[in-house]
């Protein structure tokens, strides 16, 4: 339950570009990740310690002056850059795929699918990325259906809940988006 409210607390300052979605996160992926660690959903216990080291970063990047004001502004997806993102989703699959049949897993191929893009899509999170939600719905749905596998009914609905919120979070940075070019074009 306590990861459930850290886990929402994050993804809505996230959606309103808060610097301090990030501590919020590292916090509940901690909680989440001890909850995979018990249930031997290992790729989701490695995701989550690979979270803890992406949200530092992107706390790094969101605030890298002394006030701790977003400096990055919402940007698309160029072509070249969905290329770069699939062939990095690809491999990190595949990658995930053979530490976690090492590591003799469950759900091993699903968890695997999940962990790859879900990197990819922190990434985009930390570079601003619009699409960044685009990617997380999907991932968040296939989470679903492994925390159901796993009888992990609060992470269920944890997820379910962080794939609304991405609709939510794409329509609110899109919002945002399309107001500051619509700035730039006027100024």
């Amino acid at each position: 339950i306590l990861g459930l409210i850290f886990g929402i607390l994050y993804v809505l300052s996230m959606v309103y570009e808060k610097w301090y979605s990030w501590p919020l996160g590292i916090i509940a992926v901690i909680i989440y990740g001890y909850s995979c660690f018990q249930i031997k959903v290992f790729g989701e216990m490695l995701l989550q310690f690979l979270y803890v080291i992406i949200a530092i970063y992107g706390w790094l990047t969101w605030t890298k002056n002394k006030k701790n004001i977003t400096i990055i502004t919402i940007s698309k997806v160029s072509i070249k850059g969905y290329f770069l993102y699939l062939s990095l989703s690809t491999l990190l699959c595949l990658l995930s795929y053979l530490i976690l049949k090492k590591l003799q897993g469950d759900v091993i191929f699903l968890d695997a699918l999940s962990n790859g893009f879900a990197i990819t899509a922190t990434i985009m999170t930390v570079q601003k990325k619009l699409e960044n939600w685009l990617l997380w719905i999907p991932v968040n749905l296939l989470t679903i259906y492994i925390m159901y596998l796993k009888d992990m009914p609060f992470y269920m609905l944890l997820y379910f809940m962080y794939a609304a919120f991405a609709v939510y979070g794409y329509i609110h940075w899109l919002k945002s988006f399309r107001a500051t070019k619509s700035k730039k074009n006027v100024g």
